[in-house]
């Protein structure tokens, strides 16, 4: 399991779409400015994202991106998973040495249990919570 820049990245658009929803449709050159990543890696980041319907993309001129769904109903484990693929445990060995056979069951439940105690954490953390964390900064830097 390896967490990428990029889902931080699809975290942070996530983040801002939402406390631009308001105002209506966000366009890729916009999320850019604000991830200050070129428009390009944006512009991959919420295709993804909209792929896994987490947003709504709109072409055209006047075009852009806002959430599909409420704050509350997107968890941090549907955006990294969009970007970054199911999470599940990896050990990286493959059992072909008899001496290490019991080693491995004992690092397979590890990790299993591990990747099962993340998942839950990112299934808890909504779209919300980092909102509510980014005005919760915003307030205490004021």
């Amino acid at each position: 399991m390896k967490l990428t820049k990029s889902s931080a990245h699809a975290a942070m658009a996530m983040t801002y779409l939402a406390r631009q929803s308001e105002l209506g449709l966000v366009q890729a050159r916009q999320v850019a400015a604000q991830l200050g990543i070129p428009t390009d890696s944006a512009l991959k980041i919420l295709q993804a994202l909209a792929r896994h319907d987490l947003i709504r993309s709109q072409l055209g001129r006047a075009g852009g991106y806002q959430l599909e769904s409420q704050p509350d109903d997107i968890s941090l484990l549907q955006i990294v998973e969009a970007i970054d693929g199911p999470i599940h445990a990896q050990i990286p060995l493959h059992d072909t040495c008899e001496q290490l056979t019991g080693c491995m069951g004992i690092l397979k439940i590890a990790f299993e249990e591990t990747t099962r105690i993340i998942r839950a954490e990112l299934n808890r953390t909504t779209l919300s919570c980092l909102v509510n964390e980014h005005h919760h900064q915003a307030l205490q830097a004021s």
